[in-house]
């Protein structure tokens, strides 16, 4: 008893994944379910491939998807050398000062620009008062 209802829940089973792969159409340069007036049924067995293809394709898989993660790993470690350990602000680094710059010159005051700003820092435009 055991044996024949074992024998037909496993014809049931292979009927159901029989029925389970649809047949697929292809209309143009589409593909669909559902056929069109100039379908064309697409066979989508892969019985020409064997066990042993399948598993090596699916072992290259594998492979390929571990190589893609150790290199999105190394390529996140070289990201993590080249930044700075605290960026302070989103713009640009402000380059550092030479080291053989020039002394003020002392005294006559021509030097700095009339209401500009100092050394290093934003230059900010303004705009003139209207003449009356």
């Amino acid at each position: 008893m055991i044996g024949r209802s074992l024998a037909a829940g496993l014809l049931l089973a292979a009927a159901g994944s029989a029925l389970a792969q649809s047949v697929i159409y292809r209309c143009g340069n589409e593909y669909s379910r559902t056929p069109c007036s100039l379908a064309r049924v697409v066979d989508t067995r892969d019985a020409a491939r064997t066990e042993a293809q399948r598993a090596e394709a699916v072992r290259v898989a594998v492979s390929e998807k571990q190589l893609a993660e150790d290199m999105a790993r190394d390529r996140r470690r070289a990201e993590a050398a080249h930044r700075p350990a605290a960026a302070g602000s989103l713009g640009p680094a402000k380059p550092a000062a030479p080291a053989t710059a020039k002394a003020p010159s002392a005294g006559k005051g021509k030097d700095k620009k009339k209401g500009g700003a100092a050394d290093g820092e934003d230059f900010v435009a303004q705009v003139p008062a209207a003449k009356t």
